[in-house]
């Protein structure tokens, strides 16, 4: 059995420094405000995980689960939430962390959604953005680093649920059988 090629993008001393920049700046603009962090499952958790050991800071924590139906190799576009939040957020300040910005069509569905239960704000905190691959205008307020249009595995985040436990960031290239 062939395995993926994979090759390293961001060390772990890298993705070290990108979250404790990212954790210092949050919690510089957020002070005492009420912070809830959204993280999108399942490819930020590990990001959300060392930010929150970073945050000097309260936050509070919950998650969502989103999945968008494929036909082929293309987005229909249709975004069902399969795990929502459950803490309330009106009147406080949400923070979305991602693993990655890519066409751009799920974050602003829950950009938007989250914003009909009337926050103070709702921002985005992402490790990754391929801006070569957006297919609506939308923006991380915090961002880790911007990336090619590479296919990424590690730090949480996956290949057909694999390769998630890997500590660091890596692009993979399939190896045909």
């Amino acid at each position: 059995m062939k395995k993926d090629q994979l090759t390293r993008l961001i060390s772990r001393e890298e993705l070290d420094s990108i979250v404790k920049e990212l954790a210092a700046r949050i919690s510089r603009d957020y002070g005492k405000k009420e912070l809830v962090l959204v993280c999108i499952l399942k490819g930020a958790f590990m990001f959300l995980s060392d930010l929150i050991r970073h945050l000097q800071i309260p936050v509070q924590v919950d998650f969502v689960r989103l999945a968008s139906y494929r036909s082929g190799m293309k987005t229909s576009g249709i975004i069902e939430i399969t795990k929502d939040i459950e803490l309330p957020v009106e009147g406080k300040d949400v923070l979305i962390v991602e693993d990655i910005v890519d066409s751009g069509r799920t974050l602003q569905f829950l950009k938007d959604r989250l914003a009909l239960s009337k926050p103070d704000s709702v921002k985005v905190c992402a490790l990754l953005d391929k801006k070569a691959r957006r297919e609506v205008e939308i923006e991380a307020e915090y961002l880790g680093k911007e990336v090619d249009d590479v296919f990424v595995v590690g730090y949480g985040i996956d290949f057909n649920e694999d390769y998630r436990y890997l500590p660091e960031v890596y692009y993979v290239t399939p190896v045909d059988p």
